[in-house]
C-alpha cells in the first residue's frame, strides 16, 4: 500500500491492519512524516514534528508486536496534540511566546494515556495563542491555513489539529474546547470533534484558559476514531478537581445497531436564525438524513437562550482574563493585540455580573434536563458560515447583513460549554462556496455513546464527498 493510501485510512483501520500484520508502525509512521514534510510546508498545522522519535517509537511498536505483546487498538498508530498539552521533554508553548521555553518534564494525563496504549506522538500542532481565539491566525507561530483552501481560516483554536487531520496529516489528534475551540474547526474543516461532557476526561497537565469551561476532547476524521480515542482518555483522574468519577465504557462497540426511534430535537429559535442560508439548508438536508435512517424530528423550544448565551460569554472572558493577567501585566509586549485586546475586556467585567452568570447556568442546567426528557438529541449548526478569509474580521450572512467573526464562528457553540452536555461535531455537507459545513449533536451529560452511534451512522451513510480536499492528494 502506497504512502498516500496508509494516510487516508482511520486510526482504528490502520490498527487493525497493524494488528494483522498487513502494514508495520514503521511503515505508516513514515507515510506520515512524509506527507507532513511534504505539505505542511502550505497549512503550517505543526509546531514541531518528532521524527526520530516517532520512528524509534514505531520501531518498538513494531517490535511488541511481532513478540506478542498488542497493547491494543491503537498500538503503533500516530497521532498529535495541541500545543497546550504538556508532552515530557517538549516544549508546550499554548500558541504563546511567553510559553514557547516551557518543557515540562511528565505529559499530560490524557497523553500518558494514549502512549500507554501503544500510540505514536508524531508532534504538537499550531493554535490560537494562549486558546483564547477562534481564528487560526496566530502571531508568533504564523497562520494555520485550512486544507480546503488556503486562502481560508481553520477556526480555532484548534486549528492545527483540524488542519492536520484535514490534510491526511495523522488520524488522530487532541484539541480543547472552552467556547467551541474543538466544534469550530472541525466544522471549518469538515473533521470531527468531540467535546466531552465537562469532567469526562482529565484536564490534568493542560494549560488551562476557562476552568468552568475548558474540555479536552479527541479529534478525527471518522466518528470511529472519536469513540476509540475517548473510550482510551476518559476516566476519573483523582489529580484532577473537576473530574468525576464515572464508570468506564466501551464506545466502540456501542457505534452497532440502529436509531430507530430515537428523537431529535430541533431548536429552531437563535441556532437556525442569523446564518448564512446555503449552510442552514446543509443542516436540514442533513437532519431530514437522519430521518430516513429511523430517528423523528420536532421543534423545540429553548427558554433563555440568549440569556445563557450572553451568561457563557461572560464566563469565559472573566475567567480566561484571570488565568492570562499576569502575563498582561507583567509581559504585555510579548502578548498579541487579539488576545490582549480580549484579556482587556475580560478584565472590565464586574464580579456581579460574573456571579450572576453562574446563577444562569445553574437555571441553563435545569432547564437542559427538561428538554432531554423529551428528546434524545438536539441538532444544530456548528457555525453560521463557512471558513472566512483568513484575515477577515466581518463576514456576510445575507445580502445585507455583515457581523463579526467571532459572532459568527462562536454563537453556536459557547453555550454548551457553559452547560457542560456533550457535543459532537460532524461535516454534513458543502457550502455553495464547496467548503465543510459541520452540525452539532447535543446528548445528555455522559450519553457520549448515543452520540457516537448516532453520528457515525450518518457519517456512514452520508459521507462527505470528497472527504478530504483533493488539491492536497
Amino acid at each position: 500500500m502506497n504512502s498516500q493510501s496508509l494516510t487516508s485510512l482511520s486510526a482504528l483501520t490502520l490498527g487493525q491492519m497493524i494488528r494483522d500484520l498487513e502494514v508495520s508502525p514503521v511503515e505508516v509512521i513514515n507515510a506520515c512524516l512524509e506527507r507532513i514534510s511534504t505539505l505542511d510546508k502550505r497549512i503550517n498545522a505543526f509546531m514541531r514534528v518528532f521524527n526520530e522519535d516517532a520512528i524509534s517509537d514505531a520501531k518498538k511498536a513494531q517490535d511488541e508486536i511481532m513478540a506478542g505483546h498488542w497493547r491494543g487498538p491503537l498500538h503503533g498508530v500516530p497521532f498529535a496534540v495541541k500545543d497546550l498539552f504538556d508532552t515530557a521533554g517538549a516544549p508546550a508553548t499554548a500558541g504563546s511566546k511567553i510559553w514557547k521555553d516551557y518543557v515540562p518534564v511528565a505529559d499530560a494525563n490524557v497523553v500518558e494515556k494514549l502512549r500507554e496504549a501503544g500510540a505514536i506522538l508524531i508532534g504538537k500542532l499550531n493554535m490560537h495563542e494562549f486558546a483564547f481565539g477562534i481564528t487560526s491566525r496566530n502571531p508568533h507561530y504564523g497562520a494555520t491555513l485550512n486544507p480546503w483552501d488556503i486562502t481560508k481560516m481553520c477556526g480555532g483554536s484548534s486549528s492545527g489539529s483540524a488542519a492536520a487531520l484535514a490534510a491526511g496529516f495523522v488520524p488522530l489528534a487532541l484539541g480543547t474546547d472552552t467556547g467551541g475551540s474543538i466544534r469550530i474547526p472541525s466544522s471549518l474543516c469538515g473533521t470531527v470533534g468531540l467535546k466531552p461532557t465537562y469532567g469526562l476526561v482529565s484536564r490534568r497537565g493542560v494549560l488551562p484558559l476557562a476552568w468552568s469551561l475548558d474540555h479536552v476532547g479527541p479529534m478525527a476524521r471518522q466518528v470511529e476514531d472519536i469513540a476509540l480515542g475517548l473510550q482510551i482518555i476518559a476516566g476519573y483522574d483523582y489529580k484532577d478537581h473537576s473530574s468525576v468519577n464515572c464508570k468506564p465504557e466501551d464506545y466502540v462497540t456501542q457505534l452497532k445497531g440502529n436509531i430507530n426511534g430515537l428523537v431529535i430535537g430541533l431548536p429552531t429559535t437563535f441556532f437556525y436564525e442569523n446564518l448564512r442560508k446555503d449552510v442552514k439548508e446543509a443542516v436540514l438536508k442533513a437532519v431530514k438524513g437522519m430521518e430516513t435512517l429511523g430517528a423523528s424530528v420536532r421543534e423545540i423550544e429553548i427558554p433563555g437562550i440568549i440569556e445563557s448565551d450572553l451568561a457563557a460569554f461572560t464566563v469565559l472572558f472573566s475567567e480566561a482574563a484571570t488565568c492570562l493577567e499576569t502575563h498582561a501585566r507583567h509581559r504585555p509586549q510579548d502578548v498579541g493585540e487579539e488576545v490582549m485586546s480580549n484579556i482587556r475586556l475580560g478584565m472590565t467585567i464586574p464580579a456581579t455580573r460574573y456571579i450572576q452568570a453562574l446563577r444562569i447556568r445553574t437555571k441553563l442546567i435545569d432547564v437542559l434536563a427538561d428538554v432531554f426528557s423529551q428528546v434524545d438529541l438536539l441538532v444544530v449548526p456548528g457555525t453560521s458560515v463557512d471558513a472566512p478569509p483568513i484575515e477577515s474580521s466581518e463576514v456576510s450572512i445575507g445580502t445585507d447583513q455583515e457581523i463579526s467573526v467571532r459572532s459568527a464562528l462562536t454563537r453556536f457553540t459557547r453555550y454548551f460549554n457553559l452547560a457542560g452536555n456533550p457535543v459532537l461535531c460532524i461535516p454534513c455537507g458543502f457550502s455553495n462556496q464547496r467548503l465543510p459545513v459541520g452540525m452539532q449533536i447535543i446528548g445528555r451529560p455522559f450519553d457520549e455513546a448515543t452520540l457516537l452511534k448516532t453520528g457515525h451512522l450518518f457519517q456512514k451513510a452520508f459521507p462527505l464527498d470528497p472527504s478530504m480536499p483533493s488539491v492536497l492528494h
